[in-house]
């Protein structure tokens, strides 16, 4: 042995910290939970009225401009799917179902006390604000305090809009309605309404021809 030589200090080897794996949660689909209902869910089917009501609602309230009877119509489309629950089948996307069965629903309306829709508010979909609020065109305010001035010029764009919209021909507002503001695809849009692809986007095309003439003096108003 060297005499001052020094003895090697060997260090432990701590092990490297194990790698939590963290499993995110996969949400089911709408088509899961229509199955999982036709099996006896409540709490799947409480899931796509979660999901789904304020929508709907949405929709029938632009087009039969009542709020009353946009509910009582809105709780038959999902009585609808109560009923038919154990029938259904996925071979569509499950808002296209859905949107069908309250496009039919709303002619069914129409028919039966002969109303046609006159008027909707694009209140609810200018800057995005809560569809619970949909049904106060003066809530797109900023706040309390604003000036009188604005409330007043938008209050004029609003009943501008409506009345343009009131001149559109009822299968071009539903079109319009589905694809402008419920964010539908024209592919469903056309079975929802039973026409070709074609057609329901040239429906869109033609109330937006229609609308943007009668609407030129409020298009710094309108997104």
């Amino acid at each position: 042995m060297i005499e001052g030589s020094r003895k090697l200090q060997i260090l432990p080897i701590h092990p490297a910290p194990a790698v939590v794996e963290r499993k995110e949660t996969v949400l089911p689909t709408d088509e899961d939970l229509m199955l999982e209902h036709g099996r006896g869910s409540e709490a799947a089917f409480s899931e796509l009225m979660r999901r789904h009501q304020k929508g709907v609602l949405n929709f029938v309230y632009r087009m039969v401009q009542n709020r009353q009877i946009a509910e009582e119509i809105t709780q038959e489309v999902f009585l609808a799917l109560v009923k038919n629950a154990r029938r259904y089948k996925p071979t569509a996307k499950f808002t296209t179902y859905l949107y069908t069965i309250a496009s039919n629903m709303i002619s069914k309306e129409w028919l039966r006390r002969k109303r046609r829709p006159r008027v909707f508010s694009l209140f609810a979909s200018w800057g995005g604000q809560d569809e619970d609020e949909m049904f106060h065109p003066l809530a797109q305010l900023a706040d309390d305090d604003a000036d009188t001035q604005i409330a007043y010029e938008r209050l004029e764009v609003s009943e501008a809009v409506n009345k343009a919209l009131q001149d559109l021909p009822a299968h071009q507002r539903e079109a319009f309605i589905l694809r402008r503001f419920q964010d539908i695809s024209y592919q469903d849009i056309a079975r929802i309404t039973r026409v070709p692809v074609g057609t329901a986007k040239s429906r869109v095309v033609r109330a937006e021809q229609a609308l943007r003439p009668l609407l030129e003096a409020y298009r710094d108003y309108i997104a």
